[in-house]
């Protein structure tokens, strides 16, 4: 039988290797002429261990992608969803309406107005700088922009904060208007209607009321750390009452939330909380007689030659004070409009300083205003009576105590002497020569000593701040042996208890104070707190919170004392330096000063008083810088004034 070529051999004659060299490889039989099939190899499709390094990559590039998958999904997935949320959603702060100001006869001194102002979202501003200065060339088409304000716009907004920045405050109307209708041409820009203060009086009241400006990069770090109440854009009370009481004027901001397209306009309002407008205020200052007191100082500025001045009244039965001038003074509304570096750089380069308030923050030797304070130590540590009585020869004589050849000469105002004085009369024709004695003592006659002297200048409020309700107030100087000692190297002589006693040497004080200490007497030894503010209202005028009387010390002069005090600065104006005030329609009492000051031959020009004598309800203290001779300059004004005051007061 013939055998079929085609036939398949059992598997058993087919030989396999199955080692390690066989991997990877396919087999398959192949016919041979013998008619039997043989394994063929074929060439492996991949090599495991020329590619292995391909695995490896490919495992980093999944587990860097996992790891970016879950940081985005899980770590940061709630910041992530958040600013998606923030660049739909934003929440955008409302301006409360700053509290106004009025006086105490409720004439409005400070009101809002309503401005424009350029913001920008820097989040929403092109990032290319190229880009970015070409929307600013385009604006600048329409809003006129400085330097400074284009330096805010293109390297102050690089963030990628929706926090807004104020580039330009209070844009003219038009230009306001005409960029309003484009906006929808620029993103990431805005313009706010916004409120400024518009000061009704700007000179006349700017010491007192102060005024607003742009918040600085440390006042609203200070702010984040407290309450976070303010943003970049905001402006707030930088001097006077608008710093002082800039928690109740400012109000509470309120909240919107809105939904913005890719471009960052705004569809629609999500939620709404509305602003809590700020207090009012009502001052304690009559306007009448504020402008009435600038008036006549300034008169009797221009008339002595000088160019600096103060007059402040207050009532001194309760702290209230009733007119507050410091000449020369300046234009707040510069300030709350935006000063320019020019506008501003005039103001401190101005040598008569009027940014400068004289009242609070000027010291000065008060010269003999401070007699009335020294009488009163006198009486009270028993060195003089009523009765006391020493001759003013024009100069007192002191041997030096190492060296019997050196001789000090201390002189009097009057140099060939006033006669024998009392307390009253040396009061009235002050008599440095009567007071040296009662400082200092003289021969067998035993003063207070400066230890003495420096204890009830301390009682009356020298040498530290009245606590008067604005944000800057000078201390003053006491001069003692340990300051002496440090500042100038010198132990204490004789000669510095003379001058301390008739307010000269180094005795430096506020016109503030020289007001407070003649308060003190007029209204039988308190020490009052000053205030500029009566009441904080509501729009209603219902009374939010009040500033009443207080009483900082007492009781340190009995009322015997006290009176004759009173008594002794009465015979100023019937005998004395004062007695221009005679002829008052009420009665007073005050004390004039003319006080050297820094080796200058010109002296500045004081006069302290209050009235009525028997009820005071006024205290006035006239200070013309280096305006002559207090009786000659200061008097004229104070009797003016107290003239306007009791013929004009409220009935």
């Amino acid at each position: 039988m013939k055998k079929n070529p085609f036939k398949i051999p059992e598997i058993g004659h087919i030989e396999r290797k199955n080692n390690k060299e066989n991997e990877g490889y396919e087999w398959e039989q192949t016919l041979v002429d013998s008619g039997h099939f043989r394994p063929r190899t074929i060439k492996p499709l991949f090599n495991y261990k020329k590619f292995k390094w391909v695995y490896f990559v490919i495992l980093i590039v999944f587990a860097i992608i996992w790891g970016r998958v879950f940081n985005l999904q899980i770590m940061a997935g709630d910041n992530l969803r958040s600013a998606a949320e923030e660049n739909r959603y934003r929440i955008y702060n409302l301006s409360a309406p700053r509290g106004v100001i009025y006086d105490r006869n409720n004439n409005l001194l400070v009101k809002n107005i309503p401005a424009f102002d350029l913001v920008v979202i820097p989040a929403d501003l092109p990032k290319d700088y190229g880009e970015k200065t070409k929307v600013l060339e385009n604006i600048s088409k329409i809003i006129s922009l400085d330097d400074e304000e284009k330096d805010i716009f293109l390297n102050k907004t690089k963030s990628d904060s929706y926090e807004p920045v104020l580039v330009k405050k209070n844009i003219v109307r038009e230009e306001a208007l005409i960029m309003e209708a484009e906006l929808d041409k620029f993103k990431g820009i805005k313009i706010e209607k916004n409120p400024i203060r518009d000061y009704m009086y700007p000179k006349e009241f700017a010491h007192v009321l102060g005024y607003i400006g742009k918040i600085s990069e440390e006042e609203l770090e200070d702010s984040k750390r407290k309450d976070g109440a303010y943003q970049i854009v905001d402006y707030i009370g930088k001097e006077g009452i608008e710093k002082k009481y800039e928690n109740i004027l400012k109000g509470t901001k309120g909240k919107i939330q809105v939904e913005v397209d890719s471009l960052g306009n705004v569809r629609k309002t999500v939620a709404k909380e509305e602003a809590t407008e700020g207090q009012d205020l009502i001052l304690s200052i009559d306007k009448d007689l504020q402008f009435e007191s600038i008036k006549i100082l300034q008169d009797s500025i221009d008339k002595s030659g000088a160019k600096k001045g103060v007059s402040i009244a207050i009532n001194p039965k309760n702290g209230e004070i009733l007119s507050f001038v410091s000449i020369p003074s300046y234009d707040d509304n510069l300030f709350s409009k935006g000063i320019k570096s020019e506008e501003y750089n005039n103001l401190i380069n101005d040598e008569s300083k009027p940014l400068y308030n004289r009242v609070t923050s000027g010291i000065y030797p008060p010269g003999s205003t401070i007699k009335p304070v020294m009488a009163a130590a006198g009486l009270q540590e028993g060195i003089i009576d009523v009765n006391t009585t020493i001759n003013d020869k024009g100069s007192i004589d002191v041997i030096n105590k190492y060296n019997s050849d050196i001789v000090y000469h201390f002189v009097g105002w009057e140099r060939s002497g006033l006669g024998i004085m009392n307390l009253y009369s040396a009061m009235a024709k002050s008599s440095d020569i009567y007071f040296y004695y009662v400082g200092g003592g003289y021969e067998d006659f035993q003063g207070l000593g400066a230890d003495k002297i420096i204890q009830y200048y301390r009682k009356f409020g020298l040498g530290s701040k009245t606590g008067i309700d604005l944000p800057t107030e000078a201390d003053g100087l006491i001069p003692t042996f340990a300051w002496k000692e440090k500042v100038k190297g010198e132990e204490w002589y004789l000669g510095d208890t003379y001058h301390i006693s008739i307010g000269q040497g180094d005795l430096l004080t506020t016109p503030l104070q020289v007001l407070s200490w003649t308060a003190t007497i007029a209204n039988g030894g308190q020490v009052l707190r000053p205030f500029l503010v009566k009441e904080g209202v509501d729009r209603e005028k219902n009374v939010i919170f009040k500033n009443e009387k207080n009483v900082i010390r007492e009781g340190f002069i009995n009322n015997e004392h006290i009176n004759q005090v009173k008594r002794a600065m009465r015979e100023t104006v019937l005998s004395g330096s004062g007695k221009l005030l005679a002829g008052l329609s009420v009665s007073s009492a005050g004390k004039t000063g003319t006080a050297q000051h820094g080796g200058s031959d010109k002296t500045h020009a004081w006069y302290t008083a209050y009235a009525p004598y028997e009820d005071p309800e006024i205290a006035l203290v006239v200070l013309v810088e280096e305006g002559g001779e207090g009786h000659d300059v200061a008097v004229p004004v104070a009797n003016e004034i107290l003239k306007w005051y009791f013929e004009n007061k409220e009935k």
